[in-house]
């Protein structure tokens, strides 16, 4: 029998599309996790491929690479999997925004110029990453960014601005704003490309030919089926119909062409100079098929 193929993807509505029906495909096994638990997983080879957020394929890459210089050179990680393994991407797929993208806010309690403290979202780190970009290169301002966690640690203190993602910054109402962000718009105003929030990414030493056919056949079969999942949205993700139905077919954008590519390499020189990104990473892809 063969070995079945094991799929991560993320427990957003926007991601839903690129997933769709691969739980009913034979020999494959879908892991819906959310998007910060994908790349531990794709790392240990417990997955094979993951719909991966942009900030982790960088990190994850670049591990990969010292890796592969460490096992070349002989040395021995008997704690890594199947290890060396190189990430690539699989330009089949994103999910993108280019403009307003509706799930990614900024809720401000006071003017810009007084942020000091933001709280993060536990969920994704490159939505995280983007707060931080565009604090700096769009509102001028370095606060203090914190996330949930080191927050309940800490002595109780209201956050200055606080960033919401997925599902629940779709429908986020903060009666106390004084100013809310949508990040996508703001990426767009800065760089005039779109943004990309997650992608394909696969282990160079799995069954990438399959998982391109697989991966594409659901991006398909999705695409097709935005109305279906919109309907389903407030049972599913707690989200209107009408609010679902924009995202999905406005504001969320599933290619990942040229422009989403320089976007993407844009996004990782701004992280790496932020200190959120690791120097020296290349973004590596499957060869397309011509």
């Amino acid at each position: 029998m063969a070995e079945a193929i094991n799929i991560g993807g993320v427990r957003y509505l926007n991601a839903r599309p690129l997933v769709y029906g691969l739980e009913n495909v034979p020999g494959v096994r879908l892991r819906l996790e959310y998007p910060r638990e994908l790349a531990p997983l794709l790392r240990t080879g417990e997955i094979d491929a993951a719909l991966l957020p942009a900030i982790e394929y960088f990190r994850l890459a670049a591990e990969g690479a010292e890796r592969a210089r460490a096992h070349r050179a002989g040395a021995s990680d008997a704690g890594a999997p199947r290890a060396g393994a190189v990430f690539l991407a699989l330009p089949l797929a994103a999910i993108g925004s280019r403009g307003a993208v509706g799930s990614v806010r900024l809720f401000g309690y006071t003017e810009p110029a007084r942020v000091r403290r933001v709280l993060l979202d536990a969920a994704s780190r490159t939505s995280n990453a983007l707060a931080r970009v565009i604090a700096v290169r769009r509102l001028g301002i370095s606060p203090h960014f914190v996330l949930p966690e080191e927050a309940a640690r800490a002595a109780p203190r209201e956050p200055d601005a606080e960033l919401v993602m997925g599902d629940p910054g779709l429908v986020a109402v903060r009666p106390r704003a004084k100013w809310v962000l949508d990040l996508g718009q703001e990426w767009e105003r800065l760089t005039h490309l779109p943004f990309l929030y997650a992608f394909w990414v696969v282990r160079a030493d799995g069954p990438v030919a399959s998982l391109g056919a697989l991966l594409a056949a659901a991006r398909d079969r999705g695409l097709e089926a935005r109305e279906e999942i919109a309907a389903i949205a407030p049972a599913e993700f707690g989200v209107p119909v009408d609010v679902a139905r924009r995202h999905l077919f406005e504001q969320i954008h599933y290619a990942f062409g040229q422009r989403e590519r320089d976007g993407l390499r844009a996004f990782y020189r701004m992280a790496a100079e932020e200190g959120l990104a690791p120097d020296g990473v290349r973004l590596q892809m499957v060869r397309e098929e011509k």
